[in-house]
């Protein structure tokens, strides 16, 4: 299936791959540098639950993530979407959290006066529109955003201003969540990007007692909102703030999940299926997708992450 305007993200978006191929969605990457490697995140399912089991085990390894700057991001926009999209929306993670949406715009603003040309070679009369978009939030909080979006341009028939005027109007009302299971990865790299929800004392006392933190991600910032004692009851909160939502009732019609991990890990839990079998009856869709590599080495393997708009 095809669709009239295409939809870019970045990996750090926990889209389903069914989702991405359906719509023909585009993948900025990010590179996983560690050690002497380079690792680059495409949102690979099989690759992604490979390196959760492999690279991610060692705390040791000097690790971080770096997205494509402004030169690779116009190399992409000029060699590709110029020529095989008549309209783009991309759809950025949180400026707060990361450079993609400055390098993006910054991409644009170079290449815009070559769109012309490179489209007249191409034999394309057309003009060539792309706008970029902070979706202001993270992970599955993008991808709550994005199905709008496509529900917008599909279902609705919104052209690319229309669509883009409900983001914006809709965006600050999406809540993303998340639940690490170890609180290394957000004390010692969630907080080499200026993250402060897990401290010195906080590891420390959560390691030993088994303290999770509920982290929540509204409107760009990032903070802990609440703990609980061990991953379990955690997930179970998550749930019933979901299911608080859906009674009183959601702007966009989907519940997103992620899970850095086999996703069996989470399908096989009592209080997920309950929270499944709860969504049904309540005619409200849901996904399950693999979290990014980009994510998980920021907030570690086994984390998990809801999100859905008030």
């Amino acid at each position: 299936m095809s669709t009239p305007i295409c939809i870019a993200v970045d990996s750090a978006c926990d889209l389903l791959p069914s989702v991405i191929k359906k719509y023909k969605i585009e993948i900025l990457p990010i590179s996983v540098k560690f050690a002497n490697e380079r690792f680059i995140d495409l949102r690979d399912p099989v690759l992604t639950t490979d390196f959760y089991s492999s690279a991610m085990k060692s705390k040791n390894f000097d690790v971080e993530t770096e997205p494509y700057s402004a030169t690779e991001m116009r190399g992409r926009i000029e060699k590709q979407l110029v020529l095989e999209w008549d309209e783009v929306l991309v759809m950025t993670i949180s400026s707060t959290r990361s450079e993609i949406f400055e390098n993006m715009r910054n991409a644009i603003f170079a290449s815009a006066l070559n769109f012309k040309t490179i489209r007249a070679q191409a034999g394309k009369s057309k003009p060539f529109k792309i706008r970029v978009f902070d979706t202001g939030t993270v992970f599955t909080g993008q991808a709550v955003l994005v199905y709008e979006a496509l529900r917008l341009i599909n279902d609705e028939k919104l052209g690319l201003q229309q669509v883009l005027i409900q983001l914006e109007e809709i965006k600050e009302r999406v809540l993303s969540f998340l639940l690490p299971q170890d609180l290394y990865y957000l004390k010692n790299r969630a907080s080499k990007k200026g993250d402060k929800s897990v401290g010195w004392l906080s590891y420390q006392v959560g390691s030993l007692l088994n303290v999770k933190p509920i982290i929540q991600c509204y409107k760009g910032e990032t903070s802990p909102i609440d703990k609980v004692i061990g991953f379990d009851k955690g997930l179970e909160n998550l749930f019933n703030r979901a299911k608080e939502a859906v009674i009183a009732g959601l702007s966009i019609n989907i519940i997103a999940m992620s899970y850095a991990g086999d996703l069996e890990d989470i399908k096989s839990l009592t209080d997920y299926k309950a929270f499944l079998s709860f969504l049904k009856n309540k005619n409200i869709p849901s996904t399950l997708a693999v979290m990014s590599t980009t994510a998980a080495v920021n907030v570690g393997p086994g984390a998990f992450s809801l999100a859905y708009a008030e």
